[in-house]
Protein backbone atom coordinates (compact mmCIF):
# COMPACT_ATOMS: atom_id res chain seq x y z
CA UNK A 1 0.00 0.00 0.00
CA UNK A 2 1.26 3.43 -0.90
CA UNK A 3 1.82 5.89 1.91
CA UNK A 4 2.68 9.80 1.70
CA UNK A 5 5.27 11.30 3.97
CA UNK A 6 6.75 14.39 4.87
CA UNK A 7 10.29 14.47 4.10
CA UNK A 8 12.87 12.77 6.56
CA UNK A 9 14.81 15.52 6.87
CA UNK A 10 12.36 18.13 6.89
CA UNK A 11 10.52 15.88 9.54
CA UNK A 12 13.93 15.88 11.48
CA UNK A 13 14.71 19.61 11.27
CA UNK A 14 11.10 20.36 12.91
CA UNK A 15 11.34 17.68 15.64
CA UNK A 16 14.76 18.98 16.62
CA UNK A 17 13.27 22.75 16.62
CA UNK A 18 10.34 21.80 18.34
CA UNK A 19 12.85 20.12 21.42
CA UNK A 20 15.00 23.54 21.66
CA UNK A 21 12.44 25.69 20.79
CA UNK A 22 15.11 27.34 18.61
CA UNK A 23 15.71 27.34 14.93
CA UNK A 24 19.15 28.52 16.08
CA UNK A 25 20.11 25.63 18.54
CA UNK A 26 18.27 22.71 16.05
CA UNK A 27 21.31 23.94 13.54
CA UNK A 28 23.47 23.61 16.19
CA UNK A 29 22.34 20.43 17.08
CA UNK A 30 22.11 19.04 13.77
CA UNK A 31 25.41 20.51 12.72
CA UNK A 32 23.41 22.73 9.69
CA UNK A 33 23.04 26.66 9.63
CA UNK A 34 19.61 28.64 11.37
CA UNK A 35 18.54 29.17 7.81
CA UNK A 36 18.62 25.47 6.67
CA UNK A 37 16.65 24.62 9.19
CA UNK A 38 14.53 26.93 8.95
CA UNK A 39 13.72 26.29 4.84
CA UNK A 40 13.00 22.79 6.29
CA UNK A 41 10.34 23.35 8.44
CA UNK A 42 8.89 25.69 5.71
CA UNK A 43 9.35 22.94 3.16
CA UNK A 44 6.39 20.74 6.18
CA UNK A 45 4.66 23.81 6.19
CA UNK A 46 4.31 23.57 2.77
CA UNK A 47 3.38 19.81 2.76
CA UNK A 48 0.79 19.77 5.64
CA UNK A 49 -0.72 22.66 4.46
CA UNK A 50 -0.90 24.36 8.08
CA UNK A 51 1.96 26.12 10.18
CA UNK A 52 3.57 23.98 12.63
CA UNK A 53 5.51 26.88 14.24
CA UNK A 54 4.08 30.74 15.76
CA UNK A 55 6.95 33.23 14.77
CA UNK A 56 7.37 36.17 17.09
CA UNK A 57 10.16 38.80 17.97
CA UNK A 58 10.71 36.66 21.17
CA UNK A 59 11.36 33.08 19.01
CA UNK A 60 9.17 30.32 18.23
CA UNK A 61 6.39 28.22 19.44
CA UNK A 62 4.62 25.29 18.92
CA UNK A 63 1.18 25.72 16.99
CA UNK A 64 -1.65 23.29 17.98
CA UNK A 65 -0.74 21.48 14.76
CA UNK A 66 2.91 21.35 16.02
CA UNK A 67 1.90 20.17 19.45
CA UNK A 68 0.34 17.30 17.58
CA UNK A 69 2.76 16.77 15.44
CA UNK A 70 5.47 16.68 17.99
CA UNK A 71 4.27 14.31 19.72
CA UNK A 72 3.89 11.84 17.55
CA UNK A 73 7.01 12.23 15.57
CA UNK A 74 8.94 12.40 19.19
CA UNK A 75 7.36 8.37 19.69
CA UNK A 76 7.85 7.46 16.56
CA UNK A 77 11.86 8.34 16.42
CA UNK A 78 12.20 6.47 19.74
CA UNK A 79 10.69 3.47 18.57
CA UNK A 80 12.55 3.84 15.45
CA UNK A 81 15.72 4.55 17.28
CA UNK A 82 15.37 1.39 19.91
CA UNK A 83 14.34 -1.12 16.81
CA UNK A 84 17.20 0.08 14.88
CA UNK A 85 19.88 -0.27 18.18
CA UNK A 86 18.32 -3.69 18.86
CA UNK A 87 19.08 -4.58 15.21
CA UNK A 88 22.71 -3.04 15.57
CA UNK A 89 23.46 -4.90 18.51
CA UNK A 90 21.67 -8.29 18.12
CA UNK A 91 23.58 -11.90 18.30
CA UNK A 92 22.31 -12.51 15.05
CA UNK A 93 24.88 -13.33 12.65
CA UNK A 94 25.46 -13.88 9.11
CA UNK A 95 27.26 -16.33 7.33
CA UNK A 96 28.77 -15.61 3.90
CA UNK A 97 30.34 -18.60 1.65
CA UNK A 98 32.53 -16.96 -1.26
CA UNK A 99 34.58 -18.63 -3.71
CA UNK A 100 37.42 -15.96 -5.25
CA UNK A 101 39.93 -16.04 -7.66
CA UNK A 102 43.00 -16.87 -5.56
CA UNK A 103 45.45 -13.78 -7.02
CA UNK A 104 42.45 -11.75 -5.81
CA UNK A 105 41.88 -13.51 -2.64
CA UNK A 106 45.42 -12.81 -1.30
CA UNK A 107 46.62 -9.30 -2.77
CA UNK A 108 43.40 -7.82 -3.30
CA UNK A 109 40.53 -8.56 -0.86
CA UNK A 110 42.28 -10.02 2.45
CA UNK A 111 44.04 -6.44 2.79
CA UNK A 112 40.59 -4.66 3.02
CA UNK A 113 38.17 -7.69 5.09
CA UNK A 114 39.00 -5.13 8.48
CA UNK A 115 37.48 -2.51 6.69
CA UNK A 116 34.30 -4.25 5.40
CA UNK A 117 34.01 -6.09 8.81
CA UNK A 118 34.28 -2.68 10.75
CA UNK A 119 31.15 -1.86 9.09
CA UNK A 120 29.37 -4.73 8.79
CA UNK A 121 31.15 -7.15 11.93
CA UNK A 122 27.88 -9.26 12.06
CA UNK A 123 28.61 -10.63 8.70
CA UNK A 124 30.96 -13.50 8.55
CA UNK A 125 32.87 -15.32 5.76
CA UNK A 126 33.84 -18.32 5.05
CA UNK A 127 36.56 -17.95 1.93
CA UNK A 128 37.73 -20.99 -0.75
CA UNK A 129 39.47 -20.11 -4.34
CA UNK A 130 38.17 -23.36 -5.53
CA UNK A 131 38.63 -23.80 -9.14
CA UNK A 132 35.08 -22.83 -10.54
CA UNK A 133 33.58 -22.83 -14.80
CA UNK A 134 30.30 -22.54 -13.75
CA UNK A 135 27.32 -21.90 -11.41
CA UNK A 136 27.36 -25.75 -11.17
CA UNK A 137 30.84 -25.54 -9.54
CA UNK A 138 30.01 -23.72 -6.69
CA UNK A 139 26.38 -24.87 -5.45
CA UNK A 140 27.28 -24.41 -2.08
CA UNK A 141 28.44 -20.64 -2.30
CA UNK A 142 26.55 -17.54 -1.68
CA UNK A 143 28.92 -15.54 -4.53
CA UNK A 144 31.78 -15.62 -6.44
CA UNK A 145 34.65 -13.29 -7.53
CA UNK A 146 36.01 -15.31 -10.58
CA UNK A 147 38.70 -13.78 -13.09
CA UNK A 148 36.86 -14.98 -16.64
CA UNK A 149 36.81 -12.69 -20.44
CA UNK A 150 33.36 -12.97 -20.03
CA UNK A 151 30.17 -13.55 -17.66
CA UNK A 152 28.55 -16.37 -16.40
CA UNK A 153 25.48 -18.06 -18.20
CA UNK A 154 22.26 -17.72 -16.54
CA UNK A 155 23.48 -16.23 -13.57
CA UNK A 156 23.29 -12.30 -11.76
CA UNK A 157 26.99 -11.14 -12.57
CA UNK A 158 28.78 -7.78 -12.74
CA UNK A 159 32.26 -6.89 -14.14
CA UNK A 160 34.12 -5.20 -11.56
CA UNK A 161 37.21 -4.53 -13.06
CA UNK A 162 39.38 -5.50 -16.46
CA UNK A 163 43.35 -6.19 -15.91
CA UNK A 164 45.58 -3.38 -16.90
CA UNK A 165 48.83 -5.47 -17.54
CA UNK A 166 52.25 -3.68 -17.16
CA UNK A 167 55.83 -4.99 -17.36
CA UNK A 168 57.60 -5.26 -14.24
CA UNK A 169 60.33 -7.32 -12.03
CA UNK A 170 62.59 -6.69 -9.21
CA UNK A 171 65.19 -3.82 -8.82
CA UNK A 172 67.79 -6.52 -8.47
CA UNK A 173 67.89 -6.37 -12.03
CA UNK A 174 68.31 -2.88 -12.69
CA UNK A 175 71.87 -2.86 -14.19
CA UNK A 176 74.51 -0.28 -11.90
CA UNK A 177 73.78 2.21 -14.09
CA UNK A 178 70.24 2.35 -12.99
CA UNK A 179 68.51 1.26 -16.49
CA UNK A 180 66.16 -1.48 -16.83
CA UNK A 181 67.13 -4.57 -17.84
CA UNK A 182 66.60 -6.28 -21.88
CA UNK A 183 63.83 -8.02 -22.01
CA UNK A 184 65.55 -10.77 -23.87
CA UNK A 185 68.02 -11.48 -21.77
CA UNK A 186 65.76 -12.01 -18.88
CA UNK A 187 63.47 -15.33 -18.11
CA UNK A 188 60.19 -14.83 -18.64
CA UNK A 189 57.63 -15.35 -15.96
CA UNK A 190 53.92 -16.99 -17.25
CA UNK A 191 50.85 -18.05 -15.54
CA UNK A 192 49.15 -21.28 -16.55
CA UNK A 193 45.30 -21.55 -16.84
CA UNK A 194 45.12 -25.38 -15.94
CA UNK A 195 47.45 -27.41 -18.07
CA UNK A 196 47.49 -24.43 -20.83
CA UNK A 197 49.90 -21.09 -20.73
CA UNK A 198 47.67 -18.29 -20.45
CA UNK A 199 49.49 -16.20 -23.58
CA UNK A 200 49.76 -13.00 -21.35
CA UNK A 201 53.02 -12.50 -23.14
CA UNK A 202 52.10 -12.94 -26.83
CA UNK A 203 49.20 -10.46 -26.40
CA UNK A 204 51.41 -7.87 -25.01
CA UNK A 205 53.80 -8.16 -27.63
CA UNK A 206 50.78 -7.93 -30.15
CA UNK A 207 49.32 -4.87 -28.52
CA UNK A 208 52.85 -3.33 -28.37
CA UNK A 209 54.22 -4.37 -32.04
CA UNK A 210 56.70 -6.15 -30.74
CA UNK A 211 58.07 -8.73 -33.19
CA UNK A 212 61.69 -9.80 -31.72
CA UNK A 213 60.91 -11.51 -28.71
CA UNK A 214 61.15 -14.78 -28.06
CA UNK A 215 57.56 -15.87 -25.80
CA UNK A 216 57.92 -19.26 -25.94
CA UNK A 217 61.04 -19.72 -23.23
CA UNK A 218 60.42 -19.29 -19.38
CA UNK A 219 59.04 -20.52 -15.94
CA UNK A 220 55.39 -21.27 -15.81
CA UNK A 221 53.12 -20.96 -12.55
CA UNK A 222 49.56 -21.79 -11.73
CA UNK A 223 48.99 -18.17 -10.29
CA UNK A 224 49.67 -14.95 -10.72
CA UNK A 225 50.26 -14.73 -7.08
CA UNK A 226 53.29 -17.04 -7.65
CA UNK A 227 54.27 -14.78 -10.71
CA UNK A 228 54.49 -12.33 -8.40
CA UNK A 229 56.50 -13.90 -5.84
CA UNK A 230 58.95 -15.21 -8.27
CA UNK A 231 59.19 -11.93 -9.90
CA UNK A 232 59.61 -9.92 -6.13
CA UNK A 233 62.62 -12.58 -5.83
CA UNK A 234 64.44 -11.56 -8.93
CA UNK A 235 64.12 -14.62 -10.80
CA UNK A 236 62.72 -12.74 -14.14
CA UNK A 237 60.33 -10.44 -15.39
CA UNK A 238 56.54 -10.51 -15.72
CA UNK A 239 53.79 -9.44 -16.95
CA UNK A 240 51.11 -8.82 -13.87
CA UNK A 241 47.86 -7.01 -13.00
CA UNK A 242 49.19 -3.34 -12.07
CA UNK A 243 46.34 -3.71 -8.90
CA UNK A 244 47.80 -6.46 -7.62
CA UNK A 245 51.41 -5.24 -7.30
CA UNK A 246 50.25 -1.63 -5.74
CA UNK A 247 51.94 -2.18 -2.20
CA UNK A 248 54.87 -3.56 -4.26
CA UNK A 249 55.78 -1.05 -6.66
CA UNK A 250 54.83 1.82 -4.35
CA UNK A 251 57.59 0.29 -1.91
CA UNK A 252 60.05 -0.05 -4.72
CA UNK A 253 60.22 -3.89 -4.39
CA UNK A 254 58.84 -4.16 -7.87
CA UNK A 255 59.50 -1.56 -10.59
CA UNK A 256 57.92 -1.07 -13.85
CA UNK A 257 60.18 -1.59 -17.31
CA UNK A 258 58.54 0.67 -18.57
CA UNK A 259 55.22 3.24 -19.29
CA UNK A 260 53.61 0.42 -21.79
CA UNK A 261 50.57 -1.10 -20.54
CA UNK A 262 47.54 -2.87 -21.86
CA UNK A 263 44.26 -3.31 -20.71
CA UNK A 264 42.32 -6.86 -20.59
CA UNK A 265 41.02 -9.04 -22.52
CA UNK A 266 39.57 -10.68 -19.16
CA UNK A 267 38.88 -9.40 -15.69
CA UNK A 268 36.87 -9.86 -12.23
CA UNK A 269 33.58 -10.58 -12.01
CA UNK A 270 31.14 -10.66 -9.06
CA UNK A 271 29.03 -13.82 -9.55
CA UNK A 272 25.49 -13.59 -6.81
CA UNK A 273 24.62 -16.96 -6.16
CA UNK A 274 22.41 -16.56 -2.58
CA UNK A 275 19.01 -17.80 -3.10
CA UNK A 276 17.40 -17.01 0.85
CA UNK A 277 16.77 -13.26 1.12
CA UNK A 278 18.76 -12.56 4.17
CA UNK A 279 21.83 -13.90 2.35
CA UNK A 280 20.82 -12.13 -0.25
CA UNK A 281 20.79 -8.62 1.12
CA UNK A 282 23.73 -9.56 2.63
CA UNK A 283 25.84 -10.41 -0.66
CA UNK A 284 23.87 -7.39 -1.92
CA UNK A 285 25.98 -5.13 0.48
CA UNK A 286 29.25 -6.89 -0.05
CA UNK A 287 28.93 -6.22 -3.87
CA UNK A 288 28.37 -2.94 -3.26
CA UNK A 289 31.29 -2.38 -0.97
CA UNK A 290 33.49 -4.29 -3.02
CA UNK A 291 32.00 -1.85 -6.12
CA UNK A 292 32.78 1.23 -4.30
CA UNK A 293 36.54 0.04 -3.02
CA UNK A 294 37.35 -1.15 -6.97
CA UNK A 295 36.42 2.79 -8.23
CA UNK A 296 37.96 4.57 -5.48
CA UNK A 297 40.96 2.44 -5.89
CA UNK A 298 40.68 3.01 -9.74
CA UNK A 299 40.69 7.03 -9.43
CA UNK A 300 43.39 7.02 -6.83
CA UNK A 301 45.33 5.03 -9.53
CA UNK A 302 44.72 7.62 -12.21
CA UNK A 303 45.76 10.16 -10.39
CA UNK A 304 48.97 8.30 -8.96
CA UNK A 305 49.78 7.02 -13.09
CA UNK A 306 49.45 11.12 -13.99
CA UNK A 307 51.55 12.02 -11.50
CA UNK A 308 54.09 9.13 -12.34
CA UNK A 309 54.10 9.92 -16.11
CA UNK A 310 54.98 13.46 -15.46
CA UNK A 311 57.73 13.24 -13.41
CA UNK A 312 59.35 10.14 -13.89
CA UNK A 313 62.23 9.87 -16.07
CA UNK A 314 62.30 7.91 -19.95
CA UNK A 315 62.26 4.47 -19.47
CA UNK A 316 63.04 1.27 -21.62
CA UNK A 317 60.46 1.33 -24.78
CA UNK A 318 59.82 -2.65 -25.02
Amino acid sequence: MSRRLPPLNALRSFAAAAEACSFTKAGEALYVTQGAVSRQVKQLEEWLGKPVFLRTPQGIALTDAGRMLAGTIDDAFRRIEATADAIKHSSQRQMLKLNLSPTFATRWLAPRLAAFRKIYPAIDFSLTTDSARKARDLRNCDAAIVFADHDWDRCESSRLRLEEHVLVASPLLWTQGGLPPRIEECTLLHILDGDSRIPVWERWCEAHGITHLDTRAGLEFSTLDLVINAALTGTGVAIVDQVMVQPELRSGALRRLNGLSSEGPAGYWFVSLAQEPGKRACVQLFHDWIREQVDTVASCDAAADALSDATAPARQKL
